[in-house]
């Protein structure tokens, strides 16, 4: 796995570094968009430290308990480095931390999910480019290219471009995949762009819109460029992504709709 920072027996991962980034990247721009989504900066804090909190929690405890064999020792559980985080059980930890903060301080349920729902598009974003920089959830094989040397291809079918990664990272070399990584970074990012321009623009913003459409958009997402992650099959030709991202889609559009339903009648 490559370093971009090395010190004797201590490194920072390209990973790790990213991660770290679009933390603080997320969070200086929650903080910007507080006044616009209706809730204090300190609330803010704490949101986001919450959300930090349950989510390295439950996705490190999801990591332990689907990969437990990995995990030599007691120790092993606490080296978060050593496998990290599982991504399903991040996202649950961080919703859950969010819920919990707003009940704890009284902040309103919804408007913490709409400032969680920009953290997570950036982090989503974050994420995913540099778990595809060193090899992290790579997907599908492509079939039949002509070029297997390392790097990034054009190709002349979508999504038009695969990758090749090379001896030393996480994915196996000298075989092409599909770029799901890179896709999902380079959408939710401009998902992170619409979703801020919203709150900015709107002057009628309705506490939830924002959770809603992050709902949706990750939904959609996952049902279309989830074909072409290397995932195990749940029904005949769906795979967990897009089963995720079909419950997504559905939860967002109810909430969505629950929404506009609630404000008709007011």
């Amino acid at each position: 796995m490559p370093f971009y920072v090395k010190f004797s027996h201590f490194a920072i991962s390209s990973f790790g570094l990213m991660i770290t980034i679009g933390l603080l990247i997320s969070y200086i721009i929650t903080l910007k968009l507080s006044k616009y989504i209706g809730i204090i900066r300190t609330q803010i804090d704490d949101v986001f430290l919450s959300a930090t909190f349950f989510g390295i929690l439950i996705g490190r405890l999801s990591y332990i308990v689907k990969y437990h064999s990995q995990i030599p020792n007691l120790l092993g559980i606490f080296q978060i480095w050593n496998g990290g985080l599982d991504y399903y059980g991040t996202v649950v930890g961080v919703v859950l931390g969010v819920l919990v903060i707003s009940w704890f301080y009284n902040i309103p349920p919804l408007k913490a999910l709409d400032a969680t729902s920009i953290i997570g598009s950036l982090m989503i974003c974050f994420g995913f480019i540099s778990a595809g920089l060193v090899g992290f959830g790579f997907g599908r094989p492509v079939p039949t290219v002509p070029d297997i040397t390392p790097g990034i291809h054009i190709f002349n079918k979508f999504p038009f471009f695969y990758i090749v990664y090379k001896f030393g990272d996480i994915a196996p070399p000298s075989i092409p995949f599909y770029p799901v990584q890179f896709i999902y970074g380079l959408l939710f990012f401009t998902y992170a762009i619409i979703l801020i321009t919203y709150i900015i623009k709107k002057q009628n913003y309705e506490a939830g819109e924002i959770f809603s459409f992050f709902l949706i958009l990750y939904g959609l997402t996952n049902m279309t460029i989830g074909h072409f992650a290397q995932s195990k099959l749940i029904l005949k030709h769906i795979n967990l992504e897009q089963f995720i991202g079909f419950l997504s889609f559905f939860v967002g559009t109810i909430v969505l709709w629950l929404l506009k339903s609630e404000k008709t009648n007011i």
